[in-house]
């Protein structure tokens, strides 16, 4: 009995200090909020009554900078300050506290912190981090080569022609890539190595490019150089198209063609020779000349 009365009266020794502190601080976590390039943003209020609100104000914390009031509202005096950079662009609710931000850029990617001091000197912050998204649009993957030698390695480097904040991921023939020992990525997986290519790399390659509002692909087929063995129509070296053997057995063709030609046109040619020559050799029709003898007359 003695000690449940004593943690009572700890208990309501903690209420009355926390009755005498100045102020409370109710801190919560950071929001996430993305949006579009060039488009509206709107950063959430509160739903207090804004009789319980002595003053209210919006501050931003951007990448690389120091803290800028964006405005200051009393509600019991009815008074705002916007800061001349935001006037144009923003639009405070005066019932719900939220703040409406136009023509969001690159620039106003920051913490944005709402802060409420209430009546009773309690304040509510609350903190939304806004991330402005570009869509992602081409991706390409850039290689020193599409058919590199067995043994080699090869990088493949993935890219998007534009796009912000992107995480990338890699698949082989439609399925998640398997990482092992001959298998690289990078530290954002940006781009990706293989080491001692063998003939079972082949296929084809898509890197995934992707954010918080769009995503986007682009696929890579590897091939082999025919040249280490591998007998693809469309690879380099003596299977290629036609390659030095198909090179080879073409020129043997043409040089047979010219030999049988030449051979053919030679004898063709000993033949007519030939003819002529029996044409010759054949008698006329002509009278025949007798012979005359001559008698040697001894002196």
């Amino acid at each position: 009995m003695h000690q449940k009365t004593l943690h009572e009266m700890l208990f309501a020794l903690l209420l009355c200090l926390a009755c005498l502190l100045p102020e409370v601080t109710m801190d919560q976590k950071t929001k996430e909020v993305y949006c579009r390039f060039n488009t509206t943003i709107l950063l959430m209020g509160t739903n207090l009554n804004a009789s319980s609100v002595f003053n209210v104000e919006w501050r931003t914390q951007l990448k690389g900078r120091e803290k800028v009031s964006i405005l200051t509202y009393s509600p019991g005096s009815n008074n705002i300050y916007i800061n001349e950079s935001y006037r144009k662009r923003v639009v405070f609710s005066h019932t719900s506290f939220s703040l409406t931000i136009h023509y969001v850029t690159l620039s106003d990617e920051g913490i944005y912190t709402l802060t409420i001091q209430l009546l009773n000197k309690q304040q509510q912050i609350d903190r939304t981090r806004v991330t402005v998204i570009i869509p992602i649009l081409n991706v390409q993957i850039t290689s020193e080569t599409s058919a590199p030698h067995q043994g080699k390695n090869i990088t493949l480097n993935c890219l998007g022609t534009a796009g912000n904040a992107m995480s990338y991921s890699w698949q082989k023939c439609n399925q998640p890539l398997p990482i092992g020992n001959r298998t690289i990525l990078s530290k954002e997986n940006a781009s990706l190595t293989l080491i001692n290519i063998q003939q079972s790399d082949i296929g084809t390659y898509r890197c995934v490019a992707q954010n918080a509002l769009s995503s986007g692909h682009k696929d890579f087929i590897l091939q082999l150089c025919a040249e280490t063995g591998v007998s693809s129509w469309r690879s380099c070296g003596i299977y290629g198209y036609p390659g030095y053997l198909g090179y080879a057995i073409v020129l043997f063709y043409i040089f047979s063609l010219v030999k049988r030609t030449r051979k053919s046109s030679s004898k063709d040619q000993s033949d007519t020779i030939y003819e002529n020559i029996a044409l010759e050799n054949t008698p006329t029709t002509s009278k025949r000349v007798p012979p005359v003898c001559i008698r040697h007359i001894k002196k």
